[in-house]
């Protein structure tokens, strides 16, 4: 019979395996391909790590991803350092990353696209985003190496053909693993600050590692965020960063940089010259038109002189006002007719004219017209209205009225 004392475990087994394993490899470099590549949510990174003889489960915390200077993808080989793990849950070891490092220029040329790709399709390079640069730029950041030939390049360039521009320089690392924490900063300072009309972002020339700082995500972001008008001038003419395809305009050089940014004193000086040029050839065309205007003016003014216009108002004058008399007589003709008219249809109504043919008005001595003689008492005084005069009359007897 087998002893109980022989029996392990599996959470045992799982630890004894765990302590020998993690206790062996604290610290290693594994090179391999990467495969089943997931960004979690949580900000932590699963993946496999595999060669054409084994494979691997591995996890890079998010601790650790952040600091990461390029973006893993499926198929890129990886230099990965990290401690071996044991995961007890399933019983699978695993490989604990701290550190990626692209294996070679294939895995970086490949970063690059997967990363132009992703940026592209966000819009970062679209030309509708792009600012317009400034005419004539009075304060230029500089955002490079102190030491590097670059910055030499840009100011001599600068000083010898655009003395007015102020250039203010923000020394930053340009290599290496913490450049681009240091160019995002350097970026965010210098458009914040409010002072400059443009900013030129550059080093000379290198190899893909060494341009690599321009090449990430964070650096993208910074630049295309930039409310400061941005020209992106890294490394030789053939190299092309993620950095120049954000920018506003890429230079194929620190020195192309120089000379796009602000026009030289010749530049402005032919400009003036040639806006002068156009002054007076506007100036002489306005006065050509003015000249011709007069001369319209002098044609027309000898055709009517003064002498002739007032005559010819003096004419009109006359003519309205003998126009203005007739209307007034034919209107007063008119106005008279009517008022003849009218005073024969009164004087047909007037008692006065009945009293011109020869009848007499009867009345009382009160003013009252007698229509007939009962409104009369026997000897009772009356009046006779006459043509000519009034009669006092006695009524003395009645008469009956004679009816024909």
């Amino acid at each position: 019979m087998i002893s109980n004392k022989n029996f392990l475990s599996v959470g045992e087994l799982t630890r004894q395996v765990k302590e020998i394993l993690e206790g062996s490899f604290s610290q290693l470099w594994v090179e391999g391909e990467i495969s089943n590549f997931i960004h979690h949510s949580s900000g932590h990174m699963y993946f496999t790590l595999k060669d054409n003889e084994a494979e691997i489960r591995c996890v890079m915390f998010k601790g650790n991803n952040q600091y990461l200077h390029f973006k893993p993808e499926n198929g890129m080989k990886i230099l990965l350092n990290g401690r071996i793990s044991v995961y007890a849950p399933r019983g699978q070891y695993q490989l604990v990353a701290t550190r990626l490092e692209p294996a070679g220029l294939g895995t970086l040329f490949l970063a690059f696209e997967a990363l132009k790709k992703e940026l592209s399709a966000a819009g970062l390079f679209s030309d509708e985003f792009k600012k317009q640069l400034p005419k004539i730029p009075q304060t230029i950041g500089l955002i490079t190496s102190k030491t590097g030939a670059a910055v030499q390049d840009m100011i001599n360039v600068l000083g010898r053909r655009a003395p007015y521009v102020n250039l203010i320089l923000r020394p930053t690392l340009v290599q290496g693993d913490t450049a681009a924490a240091d160019i995002v900063n350097a970026i965010q300072e210098m458009d914040t600050s409010g002072e400059l009309d443009l900013i030129i972002i550059g080093r000379g020339g290198g190899s893909l590692e060494d341009l690599w700082p321009f090449n990430e995500e964070k650096v993208a972001y910074a630049i295309f965020n930039c409310q400061t008008p941005t020209i992106s001038a890294v490394g030789h003419e053939t190299d092309i960063t993620i950095a120049d395809l954000v920018a506003d305009l890429r230079a194929p050089t620190p020195s192309a940089a120089a000379e796009l940014a602000a026009p030289s004193i010749e530049e402005l000086t032919q400009a003036l010259i040639a806006i002068d040029e156009k002054i007076a050839i506007l100036l002489e065309h306005k006065l050509e038109y003015y000249w011709q205007n007069m001369d319209h003016i002098q044609d027309r003014f000898s055709l009517h002189r003064p002498d002739t216009l007032i005559k010819g108002m003096k004419n009109l004058n006359t003519h309205l006002s003998v126009m203005m008399k007739q209307s007034i007589l034919m209107k007063l003709q008119l106005r008279f007719g009517q008022l003849e008219k009218l005073q024969a249809e009164l004087s047909v109504l007037n008692p006065k004219s009945i009293l011109d043919r020869g009848y007499a008005i009867a009345t009382t001595e009160s003013g009252q017209i007698i229509h007939s003689p009962d409104e009369l008492k026997m000897g009772e005084m009356f009046n006779l209205q006459l043509a000519k005069g009034i009669l006092a009359a006695r009524k003395e007897k009645n008469t009956k009225t004679n009816k024909k």
